[in-house]
């Protein structure tokens, strides 16, 4: 039995409009998913982020300007909150860097990033190791593999910020150039890094499209070389907005979401130039405004944060095609989906 509990495919789910975290457990034999927790919140929860240990949990509550930390007990199949720290910003976005020892958040309202430091039991100590002013429309933040370089994809300037990062001191400062753009009105999101090649893609909100950048990875600037629409020949692209990103850990595949044609929109992609082709979109709710992939990549669970379900689907690892499986209602508005690894 003991086995089964560590195996177990947990989930957590926020849901934005029920000040709440949802904890469920993925079945494989059906697709369902058993609610088993809810973890009420003082305020709206968004960005979900697991630690590069996978023992710790890290949740934006974006309306109480602060990050909630928690243990994940795989055994119980529950989370220990480590507590609630104020980072005097809306984080949009929270991650760790490379090693687990510090907290990295960007705020789409206040046009600011900072970092601060993670406690020993894994909890954000209070108090900004940094703390740097950008533009409004700050989306996301990630170290690269090396830990020396981070980047932020800003929609209303339509610029990735690059910023460069010390991973002693857990601190953000401003790289030369400071920002890198693609073609005009295309407004990066989320972004993702190819695992083996020096190559960074970010979604586009505004240009319905995912545009891959040359990653240098000695002065850590970036240059757009080529995008790819994620809509179906004909869809009115007025009518859609992009949100979420990934990669697969092989880097053959990328998926993006599209809200308004209510899909995720697949790639796959060539491993020599890291274009991208189509292989497709496949639906999903109403405004899937985060999915994820689980840590095999045989699953992936988009949220429909208006229609307020969750989406099931099993991936082909071949073709890297989804096959819907099982749809159910969840918590009001969610915004992230965040699988659990095993260990």
């Amino acid at each position: 039995m003991q086995n089964v509990l560590i195996s177990a495919m947990l989930v957590t789910v926020s849901a934005g409009k029920d000040n709440a975290l949802q904890l469920y457990e993925l079945q494989p034999d059906s697709g369902k998913l058993v609610h088993h927790a809810k973890y009420r919140l003082p305020g709206s929860p968004g960005s979900q982020f697991v630690s590069p240990n996978g023992q710790r949990l890290y949740v934006s509550v974006r309306s109480a300007n602060s990050v909630a930390a928690f243990h994940i007990d795989r055994a119980g199949m529950k989370l220990v909150s480590l507590g609630l720290t104020n980072i005097d910003a809306n984080a949009a976005y929270v991650a760790t860097d490379q090693t687990g020892k510090t907290l990295l958040w960007a705020s789409y309202s206040g046009g600011v990033v900072g970092s601060h430091a993670l406690a020993a039991d894994g909890s954000v100590k209070p108090g900004a190791l940094s703390r740097i002013e950008t533009q409004r429309c700050a989306h996301a933040i990630l170290t690269d593999t090396s830990n020396r370089f981070a980047f932020v994809p800003h929609t209303g300037p339509n610029a990735v910020y690059q910023f460069r990062f010390d991973a002693k001191s857990g601190k953000l400062t401003k790289n030369d150039p400071l920002t890198a753009s693609p073609a005009a009105g295309l407004e990066p999101r989320h972004l993702v890094f190819h695992p083996k090649l020096p190559i960074v893609y970010c979604d586009d909100e505004k240009g319905d499209s995912v545009t891959a950048y040359h990653f240098n990875r000695e002065t850590g600037q970036l240059k757009a070389f080529h995008t790819r629409s994620t809509l179906p020949a004909g869809f009115d692209g007025s009518q859609n907005t992009c949100a979420d990103i990934e990669i697969t850990h092989d880097g053959r595949f990328i998926y993006a979401s599209n809200r308004g044609h209510n899909s995720i929109a697949g790639f796959s992609v060539d491993a020599k130039s890291g274009k991208l082709t189509s292989i497709g979109q496949f639906a999903t709710g109403n405004t899937p405004r985060s999915f994820n992939l689980n840590p095999d990549e045989q699953w992936m669970i988009a949220a429909g944060q208006r229609s307020h379900d969750l989406h099931v689907y099993k991936r082909d690892s071949t073709s890297g095609r989804l096959k819907r499986i099982h749809q159910q209602p969840t918590a009001q508005g969610p915004s992230w989906v965040q699988f659990i690894p095993a260990n």
